[in-house]
């Protein structure tokens, strides 16, 4: 199901004492509507992913520091080009789901999620008929890579990232190091760039970012 070694269980408790009490990645099936559900009450960080719940180990201990500083920086940066150029775009960060259609969909949460148009909503009712939200139709989304989720987010994630229409740019953050892998969609087509030098600026969303000030106070020792 994943190209990271995963372990489907049976169940998943929503307090974060007992996960730790699993193995590392764990996938859990499940519904869209249970999902987002679920996500409400949970304690640690999941997503659905093709009909399962999965849960991987980093994750499960909170994000680390320069995980954090990545997602604030960016937000930071992004919000302030965008009220200074009166630019109506809507940022959000990692508490907004998006989805994604497909024959098997699923739902993320981007560390940081931008929409140039009015936002569509997709919403679910589970079996105590709650009604939860999702997002289709994101133009922009923003991720940091992690050791225990990088080849997920580089290869799955990815190509379901590539499936919704409205979506123009993917942007992964390194943690560890200075680099920016960006794929921009041209003319239906997906262009990848890659930026490492804390010189170079690229462009987020209409927002132009220069990469020492997205990875301004990230301790690449520290973790």
């Amino acid at each position: 199901m994943l190209s990271i070694p995963i372990q489907i269980v049976d169940f998943l408790p929503k307090d974060l004492d007992s996960r730790l009490l699993m193995p590392e990645n764990v996938a859990f099936k499940s519904t869209v509507a249970e999902f987002l559900a679920f996500a409400e009450i949970c304690e640690y960080r999941i997503e659905f992913h093709e009909g399962f719940i999965i849960s991987f180990h980093e994750n499960i201990f909170g994000l680390m520091a320069n995980h954090e500083t990545l997602v604030l920086n960016f937000l930071v940066i992004v919000k302030n080009f965008y009220k200074k150029y009166q630019i109506s775009h809507r940022l959000f960060p990692s508490n907004l789901v998006v989805y994604i259609h497909s024959d098997l969909p699923s739902v993320y949460k981007p560390d940081a999620v931008i929409f140039k148009e009015k936002m569509e909503i997709i919403t679910y009712s589970d079996s105590k008929s709650a009604t939860q939200k999702a997002y289709k139709n994101p133009n922009a989304v923003f991720e940091v890579l992690s050791r225990s989720t990088r080849n997920f987010d580089l290869t799955e994630k990815l190509e379901n990232y590539k499936k919704i229409s409205s979506l123009e740019q993917i942007i992964f953050a390194e943690q560890r190091k200075f680099e920016i892998t960006i794929y921009d969609k041209i003319n239906n087509f997906w262009i990848k760039t890659v930026y490492t030098d804390p010189k170079d600026v690229f462009f987020a969303a209409d927002c132009s970012v220069l990469m020492a000030d997205l990875y301004e106070n990230v301790d690449f020792d520290g973790e």
